[in-house]
Order: C-alpha cells, then sequence, then structure tokens
C-alpha cells in the first residue's frame, strides 16, 4: 500500500516564488527543476524507519545521488534536467528494494515514487511500531474500500490524470469522511484542474482533521500566500515545522510569508536554517536570505547571498532577480563609507 501522503504537486514550486518572493513574472529558467518525493513503506502502508538510504540511480544503475528517508519514510531529490531514473532503498531491519524505472521530462516539476520494502527476520529497533511517524487516529480506521481508491487516486495522478485522480481521492473522502490525505491530494488534483476555489475547501478540511498532516499544511499555506493571508500561512508553516523541524519546503515557503510581513530576522532564521541541511534543489533560500540582508542594510552579506545564489542555481528561476538585487546592492554600496 501506497503512504497516506500528499502528492505536493500544488503550485509548482518555482512558480510560486515567481509570483510571491519578490519577482518579475513569466521569468523561467531553461531547464526544469524537478523535485522526486520518495515514499517507503511497509506492505502494511505504515512507513518504513528513519535513516535508510535511498540512492537515486541513473539508466545504468550508478547512484547520482543519495540520501536518507526522514522520520515519516520519505526522502526527496532534486534534479535539473530529464532522465530515466530508479530508486534504491537499503540499510538495517529491511531488504533491498528497487523501485519501477522513473521518467522525467523537460515538462515535469514533481514526480512521487512509492517503493515498498520488508522487514527482515531481525528488524533494525527503529522500525518497530512504537517508533514509526505520527499517524492520526482516523488513519487507523480507514476502510479497505477508502484506501484502495486512494491508492487508485495516486496511480491517477501519477499518469496525469488529474480528473480521474480528482474523481477517486473524492470516492474515498465520500467512503471515510476523517480521510485527511484523500482531502489533500483530492486539492492538489483539483488545483492541477484549475478549480482553486474548490481545492482551498480541500485543503482546509485536511488540515481541520488532522493537525500533524505537514503536507496538507503547506499546500493550503501556498494558496493562502497567494491570496496575501500571510498570518494564516506563517501559523500554518509553523505548525508544520513542528512535526518536520527541517523541511526544506516549509522552511523556505515561511521565510516568504515572514519577508512579507517586514519580519527580516525571522525570514533569516528561516532561509538560513536550509543552509545547513540537505537542500540541493533549494537555491531560492539564498534569494531569500539576501533580501532579507538588504532590508537590514547588510549589503556585503545579501552580495555573498546572491552570489551563493548564482553558483548553485546560474539558471535558475529566481537568476534574473538575483543578478538585479547584485546590481542594486553594489549601486548602493558606493555611496556607504568603507
Amino acid at each position: 500500500m501506497f503512504r497516506s501522503k500528499s502528492a505536493l504537486l500544488v503550485l509548482l514550486f518555482s512558480l510560486l516564488v515567481a509570483s510571491i518572493a519578490f519577482a518579475q513574472r513569466g521569468s523561467e529558467s531553461q531547464l526544469n527543476q524537478v523535485e522526486i518525493q520518495v515514499h517507503v513503506t511497509y506492505p502494511n502502508g505504515r512507513p518504513a524507519p528513519q535513516l535508510l538510504r535511498v540512492d537515486l540511480m541513473d539508466s545504468s544503475g550508478v547512484s547520482a545521488m543519495e540520501t536518507f528517508t526522514n522520520d515519516l519514510g520519505e526522502a526527496h531529490f532534486h534534479i535539473t534536467g530529464s532522465g530515466d531514473f530508479q530508486v534504491k532503498v537499503s540499510g538495517m531491519g529491511i531488504e533491498e528494494a528497487v523501485s519501477d524505472e522513473v521518467q522525467i521530462t523537460q515538462q515535469d516539476h514533481f514526480r512521487p515514487v512509492y517503493v515498498q520494502v520488508h522487514a527482515t527476520s531481525d528488524p533494525d529497533p527503529n522500525s518497530k511500531p512504537g517508533n514509526v511517524a505520527i499517524t492520526s487516529a482516523s488513519q487507523l480506521k480507514i476502510p479497505s474500500a477508502a484506501r484502495k481508491s486512494f491508492e487508485k487516486g495516486l496511480e491517477a495522478f501519477q499518469e496525469k490524470d488529474y480528473k480521474k485522480a480528482a474523481d477517486l481521492f473524492q470516492k474515498a473522502t465520500v467512503t471515510y469522511p476523517e480521510y485527511d490525505a484523500a482531502y489533500d491530494n483530492l486539492g492538489v488534483a483539483l488545483m492541477n484542474l484549475g478549480q482553486t476555489g474548490e481545492a482551498r475547501a480541500a485543503f482546509a478540511h485536511a488540515v481541520q482533521l488532522n493537525d500533524k498532516n505537514p503536507d496538507a499544511d503547506r499546500n493550503y499555506s501556498r494558496l493562502l500566500l497567494s491570496d496575501e493571508q500571510y498570518g494564516a500561512a506563517k501559523e500554518l508553516l509553523q505548525k508544520a515545522l513542528t512535526v518536520e523541524p527541517q523541511a526544506p519546503a516549509s522552511l523556505i515557503l515561511l521565510a516568504i510569508a515572514q519577508l512579507r510581513t517586514g519580519d527580516y530576522d525571522g525570514a533569516l532564521h528561516s532561509a538560513l536554517t536550509v543552509h545547513h541541511v540537505s537542500h540541493e534543489g533549494y537555491a531560492v533560500a539564498h534569494y531569500l536570505a539576501g533580501r532579507a540582508f538588504e532590508n537590514k542594510h547588510q549589503l556585503k552579506n545579501a552580495t555573498t547571498e546572491y552570489q551563493m545564489y548564482l553558483r548553485e542555481s546560474p539558471n535558475g528561476p529566481e537568476a534574473s532577480q538575483v543578478r538585479a538585487g547584485l546590481a542594486r546592492v553594489s549601486t548602493n554600496a558606493q555611496g556607504e563609507p568603507q
């Protein structure tokens, strides 16, 4: 069974930043940035333990990138471009498992990958039920019919049949009205169908049903940010961070909300926290830190952050804004005493 987590394709992240974080409309990178979100579960649908090794292998079977599962049994990769990949999961307490082939195209911005693992006869203590991720009581009661509709919805979503996915997620919520993950994914599918109002209602209901669903918190916060409801967005994102304290996506979105409300110290803290965790594909953290430093009139620090962005992502979605920031900082610095 698939983990009951969101597919996280609400408002393509680079486009969100381009429209909210002081960027000019219509800017595009030459190469697409793709988030690969890996969900590792046991056959019963429970999340696998943290610190399992996850390898992203290229078409020749060579590991191109590696990371480890978090306490939700998830791992994230961010790549630029396209290609064929597989995901391999290994570690103590499980039998090694390899996913089906994952094809990334120039049109993709997000791709969920589901890998099922089996416990060995002498599992690692971290895989015991008492140490798995936080799961709402309602999720433990999900009827098999609702779960089947949900899983078929995920399959349709992976095939980009968003109408079918929405119908299946809706069916899952009818079968089991407390299915927060189904409401969350319903919102994702509706966003891809351009039905923003309906998506907003689905996300709000998911958040109401489960106060420990960081995916739903992030998805709903994206809409709140686009509606300029920054206070409500910050509240949701801070709640998400209590479940996933170092999730780069939550920290980035929080930094955007903090910048928009003039909380430059808060934005700096959020953006700089991203620097200290694995954040490949999140060069935008340097852009946001640069904006915060610039607003605090710390121009040397702003310059450093902008330059770091360009080193990590010279053709990134915010590259033109970063170069404009560098020019602006340079001009302003000329009038400052040495």
